[in-house]
Formats: C-alpha cells, sequence, structure tokens
C-alpha cells in the first residue's frame, strides 16, 4: 500500500514540477500568506503584553503547529479536498473500480506544493518560540513529531468527514470543507479565550484545538502525560470516525458521470 501511495505522489509530482514557475509561485505564495498571519499576531501583541495571561511566543507556538500540519497535509493528503469535484465529474468511479482502498487512493490523490512554503515558516515559528521561552530542550524536539503527526491527522479527518457529506447534499457551490478550515482558524489562539459553545467545537467537533492549544498545555507542564495520552487517543478515534463516515458516504453514492 506505501508503495502504490508513493507512486501516486511520484507522478503528480512530476505533473506539478513540469511548470517551474507555478512551483515556485506556490511556494512564495506559502510564504507570504503565512507571513501575514503572523504579522496580524505580531501587530496584536505590540499594543497588548498578553491575552489572557498567553504570551505572544505561546500564541506562536500554538500557530507553528497549526502551520506544520497543514503544511503535511497538503503535501501527502491534498486529495481529500478534491472529494467533491471527484464526485460531481463522475470520477470517484474510477476510485471505486480499483483493487485499491478508495480511502487510501483518495489520500494520495493530488499535491499541494503549497505546502513545501508553508513548512519551513512553520519549523522557523517553532523553534523561535521555544528559543523565546527558554523551552529549547531534547523533549521538545521528540514531541515535534508526534504534535504534527497528530495535528494533521485531525485535519485530514475534519475535512474528510466535511468533504464526505458530499455524499449527502448534492451542492456544488458550497464548500464545506472550507467551511471547516475557516472555523479551524479560530484555534491560531488559545481556546480558553472563547465562549463555551466554541470551546466544544474547537476540541470536539472540528478538533483544532488538539493540533496546537493542546500541545501548548503541554508544553506549559499542565497535565503532561494525560494530556499527551488524551492527544493520541483523541486522535486516533476522531480519524476512525472520519474513515467510518466515509464508507458510510460511499454506501450512498450515486454514479453521476461513467
Amino acid at each position: 500500500m506505501i508503495r502504490i501511495y508513493l507512486k501516486f505522489k511520484a507522478q503528480y509530482l512530476k505533473t506539478e514540477m513540469e511548470y517551474t514557475l507555478n512551483f515556485w509561485i506556490l511556494m512564495i505564495a506559502g510564504v507570504i500568506m503565512r507571513g501575514c498571519m503572523l504579522a496580524v499576531a505580531f501587530v496584536l501583541f505590540r499594543n497588548v503584553p498578553d491575552i489572557a495571561g498567553w504570551s505572544e511566543a505561546e500564541v506562536y507556538f500554538i500557530i507553528s503547529l497549526l502551520f506544520l500540519s497543514q503544511g503535511v497535509c497538503e503535501l501527502l493528503f491534498d486529495g481529500v479536498w478534491t472529494l467533491p469535484s471527484l464526485v460531481f465529474n463522475g470520477e470517484f468511479d474510477t476510485m471505486l473500480s480499483r483493487p485499491v482502498s478508495p480511502l487510501w487512493q483518495l489520500l494520495a490523490h493530488g499535491i499541494g506544493l503549497h505546502g513545501l512554503g508553508v513548512l519551513p515558516v512553520g519549523l522557523l515559528c517553532y523553534f523561535l518560540s521555544l528559543h523565546t521561552l527558554g523551552r529549547i530542550r531534547p523533549a521538545a524536539f521528540l514531541l515535534l513529531i508526534p504534535f504534527v503527526l497528530c495535528g494533521a491527522a485531525i485535519r485530514v479527518s475534519a475535512v474528510l468527514m466535511a468533504a464526505s457529506t458530499v455524499f449527502w447534499v448534492r451542492a456544488d457551490g458550497f464548500n464545506f470543507p472550507f467551511l471547516v478550515h475557516s472555523i479551524g482558524e479560530y484555534a491560531k489562539y488559545p481556546v480558553r479565550l472563547y465562549p463555551g459553545v466554541m470551546q466544544f467545537i474547537l476540541l470536539v467537533v472540528i478538533p483544532y484545538g488538539f493540533i496546537g492549544f493542546v500541545p501548548a498545555l503541554i508544553l506549559r507542564g499542565e497535565h503532561m502525560i494525560s494530556l499527551f495520552c488524551l492527544q493520541l487517543v483523541f486522535t486516533c478515534l476522531y480519524f476512525l470516525a472520519a474513515r467510518a463516515f466515509f464508507y458510510h458516504g460511499i454506501k450512498k453514492y450515486e454514479s453521476m458521470g461513467m
């Protein structure tokens, strides 16, 4: 399965790299857009010392993990975003006809070179925030991998569930995955800032709070072991729920093309 996935990605990469200018535009756009997001936080903290007890460096730490998880998703699992268009164009029939898991094919479909510009910004922001907080330690380097992997899995799961609504809601003009992404962007600030309903959404329904906010709590030393275990367990359960929702949607699928 891994070999098939890599072959898919290799072909999409060859296609994208055929247009060199497009590659560099996407790279630069990724850096500029994330730089603008950081600029908002920078201007905000020039006018306030902290936000409800959260320092500037801690907010940058949260944002950095959002960037890193997004970069990984765009490079490795960008195909999830294309599910609605695949269904409406009838191309999803092809995936169902192959002797390979439809979900695996969807994850391998396409490649977002935009993520190549997001990843370095996220890494730079991550290590600069740790340096400012005085937390440059081996544990911080080791935790980066599970933090990013869990964050990427949560992003993929949330978008997959939103995209899978296409099997029930035939609304080509409404982008559910983008709606989920937009709501998730509120998690770039500490979730505790928001009312109870919004906290529930960002920690359970669209749990982007587990991408940056929960790791920030772990960095602070708040219930480190229990929160880390919770993050791992919740990520696995959320992905399994998204997978089940996707395959349940396939049962409702009616060919629209072939």
